[in-house]
């Protein structure tokens, strides 16, 4: 299991670059990415997304990306989009994903205060949304179209994915030294959510902080070692961001990219993963899966988890009085009759979930005491951009919580390593340049 003690490597100085490279290194032939479900994904291992980043960093630098400035990633759930992402980060770009639920006012408000220079966009559907806002950025100075074929004839800013990928020859000692430069404390991430007067509110995430996110998480709900995940929309949520991708880096864990909703319980069920981070609808969906196969048994194959329920929503209820919460809730599985409670997790593929996640909004009443009871805890993680997504985790609608990264502990003393201080938050009527202020002294 990857407990804390088993992936404490010592902390200081590592970043979301050297830990890429020493997947490429030391797991390169194990998978990190594979698209969708079924027997046509494509999949691509540690070591050659390593290559792929580097080849589209350098393209980058072609492009004038340097230190500080912004991409603007708006795509799918694809290997393209972490590949972007990564690209960015090794060049010391500051890539932020965009919702595809933004409203072209939203749009444009976040494209406006990021001051992004780059735009990476998937193909006609994201080029229909974001057209309407390009000559309203006066920092943009190129627009990078994975899907070429959707390019606008005439417009200069416009350049392929593919053209850019391929516009400077390997240079792995170049690439070598970006990943050494980036320091634990240098932006990581902008990640963008409604602010408290309704205009948009950035906050920037630094390798420190999603690296001891990653160990807390683990010290929390522990998973094996190189996890199976299933990542599915929405890839600008913080919290899928922090769990969907930085997790994964950190142990060089096995991602599965769901780009549309209506494949993901083919893709759970395909996958099985360890780790799942959804929505609530996305739970809520899962848990009238899961009644409508209860449906379909005996009624004699039905009472453990009919009995099992009277109980759950003890386990789940707040603890508003300071008490301790109970220490077991994950024992809710071990109680139900094996016949019945496997059998509906393995229906939608989370029969082998060790660390099941929901954010965003709260589950649903009645949600996450069902889900309990059919051995599937769904635990809340609390906190929004300025948290990395998890400042606390704990059982869907308790008091239970990991606060902070600063919980994590490594394995050789003990102690609590030197955590992050508050993130720093960027208002939309900030002016852009404050995005990229570190956010530690």
């Amino acid at each position: 299991m990857a407990t804390a003690e088993h992936v404490s490597e010592p902390v200081e100085g590592l970043t979301i670059p050297r830990l890429l490279r020493r997947n490429a290194r030391r797991f390169g032939d194990r998978p990190a990415l594979t698209t969708g479900p079924g027997p046509e994904a494509g999949t691509l291992l540690w070591s050659q997304l390593r290559a792929e980043v580097a080849a589209l960093a350098r393209g980058f630098t072609v492009l004038g990306l340097q230190r500080g400035d912004r991409v603007l990633i708006a795509m799918s759930e694809r290997a393209e989009h972490w590949i972007a992402d990564l690209a960015a980060v090794h060049v010391g770009a500051l890539p932020c994903s965009t919702d595809d639920t933004l409203s072209t006012a939203q749009i444009r408000a976040v494209a406006r205060h990021s001051a992004a220079t780059v735009l990476v966009l998937e193909g006609e559907e994201q080029l229909r949304r974001w057209r309407p806002v390009l000559d309203d950025l006066s920092h943009l100075r190129a627009v990078v179209l994975l899907d070429w074929s959707a390019a606008p004839a005439g417009d200069p800013r416009f350049v392929g994915y593919t053209a850019v990928r391929g516009a400077l020859p390997p240079d792995d000692a170049g690439f070598e030294a970006l990943t050494d430069a980036v320091a634990p404390d240098q932006p990581l991430a902008l990640v963008y959510a409604p602010g408290a007067t309704g205009g948009p509110e950035g906050v920037v995430l630094s390798h420190r902080e999603v690296i001891h996110e990653s160990l807390t998480q683990d010290r929390r709900l522990p998973v094996p070692d190189h996890p199976r995940s299933v990542a599915c929309p929405p890839a600008g949520h913080v919290a899928e961001r922090a769990l969907g991708m930085y997790l994964p880096i950190r142990h060089a864990g096995h991602v599965t990219l769901c780009p549309e909703p209506d494949q993901l319980l083919p893709a759970l069920r395909a996958v099985r993963p360890h780790a799942f981070f959804g929505t609530p609808g996305v739970w809520e969906g899962l848990a009238a899966a899961l009644r409508a196969k209860l449906a379909e048994l005996p009624e004699e194959r039905t009472t453990a988890p009919g009995q099992t329920r009277t109980t759950a929503p003890e386990a789940h209820r707040p603890h508003s009085g300071g008490g301790d919460v109970p220490t077991d809730p994950a024992e809710t599985p071990e109680r139900l009759d094996a016949r019945v409670a496997r059998p509906l997790r393995e229906a939608v593929g989370l029969d082998d979930c060790h660390r099941a996640l929901s954010g965003g909004a709260p589950l649903p009443a009645g949600v996450p005491e069902f889900l309990a009871s059919v051995g599937l805890p769904v635990h809340e993680v609390r906190g929004v951009g300025e948290a990395t997504g998890a400042a606390a985790t704990g059982a869907a609608t308790t008091g239970a919580a990991t606060t902070g990264a600063a919980e994590a502990r490594t394995a050789e003393t003990g102690e609590t390593p030197p955590g992050p201080s508050p993130r720093r938050h960027v208002a939309a009527d900030e002016p852009h340049t404050a995005a990229i202020e570190p956010t530690h002294p």
